[in-house]
């Protein structure tokens, strides 16, 4: 991700209205998961919940959007992050994934005994990873 974020714009990006409007949607909790309302709403309900071994996993796997740029992801990433601390007195791992291609904004809460990155975020060879610092 280093060598991603030395060629981004540091002024940041507006987010486009669509992520606007996720933000604005909010957030519904389900069976002790917090979840980005929009998106809880367009996963399928014959999904099987069961399939994903824990809660970070199946928050990461709906709390998911794909996004243009780096720089919209950020940007969108930040406004997420701060969204997220001003509703929950919980702390949730914001992460931005790059591929060259597009960028994905996922997050989760933490949890004790769950993880869904490695401690080593340069293992991860095929994209750029960055976790949002959560304050």
């Amino acid at each position: 991700m280093r060598k991603f974020l030395r060629d981004r714009n540091s002024h940041g990006s507006p987010h486009s209205s669509e992520l606007s409007n996720v933000l604005t949607a909010g957030f519904v909790e389900e069976n002790g998961c917090v979840l980005l309302a929009s998106q809880a709403r367009r996963s399928n309900s014959a999904y099987n919940r069961a399939a994903i071994h824990d809660d970070t996993g199946y928050e990461c796997f709906i709390n998911h959007l794909h996004v243009e740029t780096l720089e919209e992801a950020f940007e969108f990433a930040q406004q997420l992050n701060k969204a997220l601390s001003e509703q929950f007195a919980e702390i949730f791992v914001v992460i931005v994934f790059f591929d060259e291609r597009e960028a994905t904004v996922r997050f989760h809460r933490l949890r004790p005994g769950e993880a869904w990155l490695t401690d080593n975020l340069e293992e991860y060879t095929e994209e750029g990873i960055a976790v949002l610092d959560p304050n």
